[in-house]
């Protein structure tokens, strides 16, 4: 270590001994000096001696005055310490503006300190939360909060429903591009995405379709299905709204709403919506949370600007379909459900934590949950069936009903069926032609024979009833020689006696048409 000039040291040792006694020495100041002298640190310390050293000044403690100034600033300790100055000072205005009374006389006899010893008073006087939320409001407060942890429940006891809306432009079926919305719901035991429905807007329609998927046992879409124990649920109306909570209480399903702006009491079904935007919305042409340029233009080839969504239909870089969209989010809740580990699983999947668990299930019938189904537009029974979709819907049932008007229930995003109803009853479950089994085509084609039969059995029966009503209408012809009476008795005179009751029964004068005058009704006409 090079030799330390005596008349510097001193000079160096001097300042800082000023700046303790003015309590404003701080090790910043002590590392500037060791810097400029070649020497470390420590030894600076040692030069102003291990007394001086410890003997640091007491920490400013912010009054009540201080601490209302910071609520009136915002949390601005620059402008706290500008008005505080000039109450000292004696002016009723700092940087031009006004100086509240109470502050004026908050600090009538208050000492100068200076903005840094301000906010390290605050800083400890304060909490990260209290700061935040005179800083940017209730929501950084909320986010510098400490949360309870709930016991994880077993799997379909506790599922938590919530809307979002997604970051990315699709294009409806008709009109410009829009931002769609997602309908959830997760399952709090194994973090399962059971039950979802995307639409250009949320209703309760959705709401009890995402239901019903939840609730109805699929096998292809894995093993869950099941009625829960509780429901959790935010201040949504949709949410709230009598046909829902109907529902979950004929099933016997506690709804549970939780207060309003606690997005952190149902953070499994927040998590998953950050979740889908990091791993699949990020990845499509018109996600509107990637990058802009300097006028806010998104990187990337669609625009979601007003006009140019507007005339995104049809161009060349248009944003996906909206049902397109629904197909690939399928596909991921696939992947996410049987193929995504999580931490707090273990590093197993969905379908791993729910096939791990032995917590008891409640299934429950699909043909009990046709009214959770989204009820769509009237439809006229064809020549093919139903079209609806861009499908044509066929069922045994449907044999012989061509025009009749029908309603139909779906579900968005299954076309795999259509459940079809003829005056408000349930008349049957339509399958799409291009998707029937041979099982089904044989039930189709055996029914149509049925139908057939029958028909022509009730024309036959028809026909049988008509020939007995019927006997000559001009009079001349033998009741037994007209092939229109069938001749069903033994002998000739039964015979007779029944041709002359049904000649009397006989109609012919509506037909334009009379009877000999010569004829009475106790007559009896003999063979000519």
């Amino acid at each position: 270590m090079a030799r330390v000039d005596p008349e510097a040291r001193q000079a160096t040792v001097n300042r800082l001994l000023a700046l303790r006694a003015e309590g404003a020495l701080t090790t910043a100041h002590v590392q500037q000096a060791a810097d400029g002298l070649g020497v470390s640190q420590r030894t600076v310390w040692r030069w102003i001696g291990p007394s001086e050293r410890s003997s640091s000044p007491t920490a400013y403690r912010p009054t009540e005055t201080d601490l209302a100034a910071y609520a009136y600033f915002r949390g601005n300790v620059a402008a706290v310490t500008r008005a505080r100055d000039a109450v000292i000072a004696g002016k009723p205005v700092a940087a031009g503006v006004p100086i509240p009374e109470f502050l004026r006389t908050g600090w009538s006899d208050a000492k100068s300190a200076g903005e840094r010893t301000l906010q390290r008073a605050f800083e400890a006087a304060l909490t990260p939360a209290e700061r935040a939320a005179w800083r940017d409001g209730d929501r950084a407060r909320r986010a510098a909060e400490v949360y309870l942890r709930r016991a994880d429940a077993g799997r379909n006891q506790v599922w938590e429903l919530d809307h979002k809306q997604l970051p990315v432009l699709v294009m409806p079926p008709r009109g410009g591009a829009v931002k769609p919305w997602l309908t959830t719901i997760i399952d709090d035991g194994s973090r399962a995405l059971v039950g979802w429905v995307i639409s250009l807007t949320p209703h309760t329609g959705t709401v009890l379709t995402a239901l019903r998927m939840a609730l109805t046992h699929d096998p292809e879409r894995g093993p869950f299905g099941a009625v829960p124990a509780m429901v959790r649920i935010d201040r949504g109306l949709d949410f709230a709204a009598e046909a829902v909570r109907g529902a979950l209480a004929a099933l016997c399903v506690v709804c549970h709403r939780l207060p309003g702006y606690t997005p952190h009491r149902k953070g499994k079904v927040e998590r998953i919506h950050r979740t889908i935007e990091q791993t699949f919305l990020i990845g499509l042409p018109g996600f509107t949370g990637g990058p802009r340029d300097a006028a806010g233009r998104l990187y990337g080839p669609v625009s979601d600007s007003t006009a140019d969504r507007a005339a995104a239909e049809g161009a060349t870089a248009a944003p996906l379909p909206v049902a397109l969209l629904a197909t690939r989010f399928a596909a991921w809740v696939s992947w996410y459900n049987s193929e995504r580990e999580h931490s707090g699983l273990g590093d197993r999947t969905p379908v791993q934590a729910w096939n791990d668990d032995d917590t008891t299930l409640q299934r429950i019938d699909e043909v009990d949950l046709r009214h959770l189904l989204l009820a769509g537009a009237e439809r006229t029974i064809g020549a093919d069936g139903i079209r609806f979709g861009g499908h044509a819907y066929l069922a045994p049932e449907l044999h012989g009903r061509r025009g009749q008007r029908v309603q139909v229930r779906y579900m968005p995003h299954d076309d795999r069926f259509i459940e079809v109803y003829l005056d408000d009853k349930h008349l049957c479950t339509a399958h799409p032609q291009d998707q029937l089994t041979p099982e089904q085509v044989a039930e189709f084609r055996a029914a149509a024979k049925e139908e057939a039969k029958r028909l022509a059995a009730a024309r036959r029966r028809a026909a049988r009833r008509a020939r007995t009503e019927l006997v000559p209408l001009d009079g001349t012809a033998a009741p037994e020689e007209s092939r229109l009476v069938p001749q069903r008795h033994g002998t000739e005179q039964a015979g007779r006696q029944t041709d002359t009751a049904l000649r009397r029964r006989a109609r012919a004068d509506l037909l334009g048409l009379s009877r000999p005058a010569a004829l009475r009704p106790d007559q009896t006409e003999g063979p000519s």
